[in-house]
């Protein structure tokens, strides 16, 4: 695994170079906050096309405690978003031994919590994710201000 601190020092150890600014970029933009591969292509995708930079892995509250964490959240926009690949509903491994329509309706309640609290939320999927078109489409609909 090669982290993000040992590839600055790489970086500074270069010294001025030739793509030195392109790499700097691309360090910024480097992080750990994604927990699954369709968060990370999102992310990359909202930078292409210009979204807001969203927070990462972003705790929601309501009175009774932590409804969950949000892949993405935009407070200027009160909107939560949230790459859902099938996995999280269909393979057992992320299931936590509950069956699909379980998985479902705990998502359900989790989304009108983190909705009573005041955010806006949308989800979409790996079709939606791998796109820059779709998403940009898509982030448009939920109420962000896309180019």
């Amino acid at each position: 695994m090669v982290l993000v601190d040992d590839l600055w020092d790489s970086y500074f150890a270069r010294g001025n170079f030739r793509g030195g600014a392109r790499a700097r970029s691309v360090l910024t933009f480097a992080t750990t906050g994604a927990e699954s591969p369709l968060e990370s292509v999102s992310r990359v995708n909202m930078r292409r096309i210009g979204c807001p930079t969203p927070e990462l892995q972003v705790p929601i509250r309501d009175h009774a405690g932590e409804i969950g964490i949000a892949d993405f959240y935009w407070p200027a926009y009160r909107l939560v978003g949230e790459a859902d690949g099938d996995l999280k509903y269909l393979d057992p491994q992320f299931r936590a031994g509950r069956n699909a329509a379980h998985v479902f309706l705990d998502e359900k309640r989790r989304e009108d919590r983190i909705r009573a609290v005041g955010e806006r939320m949308t989800r979409w999927p790996w079709s939606v994710g791998v796109s820059p078109t779709a998403l940009r489409d898509h982030l448009r609909r939920a109420g962000l201000p896309v180019p």
